[in-house]
């Protein structure tokens, strides 16, 4: 259910535990996922990062091979890379966020990012990769509502998501291919227990918070938000072992209907869109976005993002920034550092009315950006 908008309804940060549907199985995100990927199979596991890794010890020959990531990234996609010892490469992109690959790459491993949703880099250049006897993997996190995405199907072509980055789930990975079995000895999930308290915590404070006469501990988010760090730390520290799903992120999976998920995305950033004054903000055409994540605005410079950031947390509107790349990135990626400096996320998922939409909207407008 949504509610409508309060003057000091939190809006962002991560998603509590969800409500569930009891949804028919086939009107489910749990039926979309395995039903939407073309002839290609599906493998889930803990986190995006431990599909990356799965991915990579399928590749033959991988620590012969140059691996070209994007210059623009999050921290934990490179994890499982550095983990395995393998030779890294950086390529760049041109605005607003296209890849620019160099076209002569040969025998090696190319990684892709939808960002935000988009699907800058289309089929044709997929397969002029694969049949340069490259391995493409593309990460589908931001895209993974997007069906048509996963429908090319090659032996040397994987896609990945990290779930949780999109879905209101306390871990989860998936990988799409189109072998019949990887060669994979799942564990079992471990450390996500931290991040499913935070989650029911969170649920509860929320809920609480929703009524003003409502007497609450103060201490209860912090603790929410102390456990919360406490999952992404150790996600951080530990070495990537691939493990199964939490068997609670897929019950959850089961549990939520499809289309109001994305219906409520689209309605969303279609009202920001919309209510939003000053359209040079927006980093993408509303056009480009097949699959709404959050929706990145760019500010002309650091001190104008930063503070319209302080304004919208005055107004418990929590904005993340993808990515911070400093110290991560090399330096003479120009491009992509301008852009870490500059950008900032706006939530726009399913949890959100119109309401919520047009108050972030008014917000924006307030700063003049």
């Amino acid at each position: 259910m949504v509610v409508e908008s309060k003057k000091n309804k939190e809006v962002g940060s991560f998603v509590e535990f969800p409500s569930f549907d009891c949804v028919n199985p086939k009107e489910s995100v749990f039926y979309f996922l395995t039903h939407s990927a073309g002839r290609n199979n599906y493998l889930f596991v803990q986190d995006g990062r431990q599909a990356i890794k799965a991915v990579l010890r399928q590749i033959k020959n991988v620590r012969e091979k140059n691996c070209y990531l994007p210059a623009y990234l999050c921290h934990s996609v490179i994890q499982p890379f550095r983990e395995m010892g393998l030779n890294i490469d950086f390529y760049n992109h041109e605005h607003p966020l296209i890849q620019n690959i160099d076209e002569n790459i040969r025998d090696s491993v190319i990684l892709i990012i939808d960002y935000f949703g988009t699907e800058f880099f289309r089929t044709e250049k997929i397969i002029k990769f694969l049949e340069q006897g490259n391995s493409v993997i593309i990460d589908t996190t931001h895209s993974i509502l997007n069906e048509r995405r996963r429908k090319l199907c090659h032996e040397d072509l994987y896609y990945i998501a990290s779930l949780r980055k999109t879905l209101p789930i306390p871990d989860g990975g998936v990988i799409f291919h189109s072998h019949n079995n990887l060669e994979l000895d799942l564990g079992c999930s471990i450390n996500y227990m931290s991040m499913l308290d935070a989650m029911i915590l969170k649920r509860f404070y929320l809920e609480r918070t929703a009524e003003p006469s409502n007497v609450l501990n103060p201490d209860l988010k912090g603790l929410f938000l102390s456990l919360y760090t406490e999952y992404e730390e150790c996600k951080d520290k530990e070495d990537v072992h691939i493990s199964k799903i939490p068997l609670i992120s897929l019950m959850i999976l089961s549990n939520l209907r499809f289309n109001t998920l994305l219906g409520r995305r689209n309605r969303n950033i279609t009202t920001i869109y919309e209510k939003v004054c000053n359209n040079e903000i927006f980093l993408f055409d509303i056009k480009e976005i097949r699959s709404p994540f959050m929706l990145p605005l760019i500010l002309q410079n650091n001190k104008k993002r930063d503070n319209l950031k302080d304004l919208l947390l005055k107004n418990n509107i929590y904005p993340p920034i993808h990515w911070k790349i400093q110290g991560l990135i090399p330096e003479k990626f120009g491009y992509e550092h301008q852009l870490s400096s500059k950008i900032l996320s706006i939530p726009i998922d399913q949890r959100y009315s119109i309401e919520d939409m047009v108050r972030i909207a008014n917000v924006i407008n307030e700063a003049r950006v």
